[in-house]
């Protein structure tokens, strides 16, 4: 029997290296496709957000501070992802990873990493029972921020006896974070001393009303190291001091401590004056020379009043201390302020002091000088300024060390207390003109609370009974009938 003949093969050797060939080069195009692509996303990206927060940038400041950074820092999120604002802080931070390169972040879940944690504490000596918070640190320095500072909170309809409901308004995550990598990468520690002894309004009370807790705070979130000063005997405004605050005195400044204040801003000093309506400083000797009058009245805008004692100011000027505020379309709340206005000082030199008028009231404003009696057609009526700033240049040839001379004055205190500190744009107003004063320009921008979405619906009566009867009746019966329904066809 003939054995069959063998078949060709169905590939010659030349198509075989051609197939190989169209492989090679299209595994090559590929990869050269996927090289380019990195490459344009390396040069060219582009991040876009499809979540509820799309709208939501960190903002121009922020970007600076980052831009401006030349070493690590590293940030550690200690939460429990359960807790409420874990989700906030991530996506915050990641925004900050993905902005700068050096932004080193890192987490700890303290519930299922307790080993991790407790190391984590020993070495930055923190308390056992801290928990939930986020840690910044550069060159062993560190800047702490708790989930309590993370939100502010409407206390609205708890203050008005309506309910006991505490709802978050705002997340204020990225100015406590932008500010603690301020902090810990400056390398310059500024201090501010609070005069004492007229009855000023205290830094070291937080619990109190009237105490300046809450703008000490401000200080140092700023990285100013806080001190306190009297001004009685020979004490002298030490060398030291950066910026100078005098918070709400109530007595009489004698002779000796008016000179000395007037010394200290002559050799360049930065102090921040804020007086309450019924004091009796007697500081007038002080601010006169530089073109500053503090009036001695009660300023009231029945237009724009939310009590008898309240005004809401919104007229701002064009100086770097109010501009953000203005930018933003926000307003302060004042207390029965005092005026304070610009005056003459008769110098006309190149560096005599520039006097700005910060805000002003409506033109409906009235400076009482009698408040007990009321407005009469003798007081000051229109728009009434209510603060002020000044800048003077450095004593020419002499070197102290400070910079030209810079004071801000208002004619309300109490708009910076305990109480009234986070009413309208109050905190960040006494932001901005602290870091103007300490000559601070990276920091004179506004970082403004992340809004809070809470989506709520409202039903009646009527309508949740409708609600109910869909959900335990129609729909279970609707799934019982379509069953009821393939059963009956089976059976056919």
């Amino acid at each position: 029997m003939e054995r069959p003949a063998s078949s060709p093969p169905s590939f010659s050797r030349g198509r075989k290296w051609g197939a190989r060939l169209n492989v090679f080069l299209a595994v090559v195009a590929v990869l050269a496709m996927v090289v380019m692509a990195n490459y344009l996303g390396a040069r060219r990206a582009k991040r876009v957000s499809w979540g509820a927060d799309a709208g939501f940038q960190l903002s121009p400041l922020t970007h600076q501070v980052l831009r401006g950074l030349t070493n690590q820092v590293k940030v550690t999120v200690y939460f429990d992802p359960d807790e409420v604002h874990y989700g906030s802080v991530m996506s915050l931070l990641k925004e900050y990873s993905l902005a700068s390169p050096k932004i080193v972040l890192d987490t700890i879940n303290y519930i299922s990493e307790p080993a991790k944690a407790e190391l984590f504490k020993a070495q930055y000596r923190l308390a056992p029972n801290l928990k939930d918070f986020i840690l910044v640190e550069h060159d062993k320095r560190a800047r702490l921020i708790q989930q309590s500072e993370l939100s502010e909170y409407d206390l609205g309809k708890l203050m008005r006896g309506e309910g006991k409901e505490i709802q978050r308004k705002a997340f204020l995550g990225e100015r406590l974070v932008t500010s603690a990598i301020i902090t810990v990468t400056d390398p310059r520690q500024q201090k501010a001393y609070f005069l004492f002894a007229h009855g000023e309004h205290s830094p070291a009370e937080r619990t109190q009303d009237t105490g300046y807790g809450r703008f000490a705070e401000v200080l140092r979130d700023n990285n100013v190291e806080l001190g306190g000063l009297a001004l009685t005997g020979t004490n002298d405004v030490p060398a030291d001091c950066s910026l100078l605050v005098i918070a709400g005195p109530q007595t009489a400044f004698d002779l000796a401590e008016i000179e000395k204040l007037d010394r200290y801003l002559r050799q360049g000093g930065r102090m921040f004056l804020l007086m309450r309506y019924q004091s009796r400083a007697a500081l007038n000797p002080l601010l006169a020379p530089w073109g500053v009058e503090l009036g001695d009245n009660v300023v009231v805008d029945k237009m724009h009043s939310k009590s008898d004692s309240s005004v809401v100011v919104g007229a701002f000027g064009s100086h770097p201390v109010v501009r953000p505020l203005s930018q933003a379309g926000l307003a302060l709340q004042m207390f029965v302020p005092r005026s304070v206005s610009a005056r003459s000082t008769g110098a006309t030199s190149a560096d005599s002091p520039q006097v700005a008028e910060l805000v002003t009231t409506s033109p409906e404003g009235v400076a009482v000088s009698d408040p007990v009696k009321g407005p009469r057609p003798s007081n000051r009526q229109g728009a009434i300024p209510l603060m002020a700033a000044v800048e003077k240049g450095s004593i020419k040839g002499v070197n102290l060390g400070r910079g030209s001379t810079r004071l801000v004055v208002t004619g309300d205190s109490l708009m910076l207390d305990n109480q009234f500190i986070d009413f309208a744009a109050n905190r960040d107003f006494a932001w901005q003109a602290v870091n103007w004063l300490l000559d601070r320009s990276v920091l004179i921008g506004n970082i403004g609370p992340r809004p809070v979405r809470v989506n709520t619906f409202t039903m009646t009566d009527g309508q949740m009974r409708t609600v109910r009867w869909l959900l335990l009746g129609a729909v279970p019966g609707a799934v019982l009938g379509f069953g009821l329904l393939v059963w009956w066809r089976r059976q056919r």
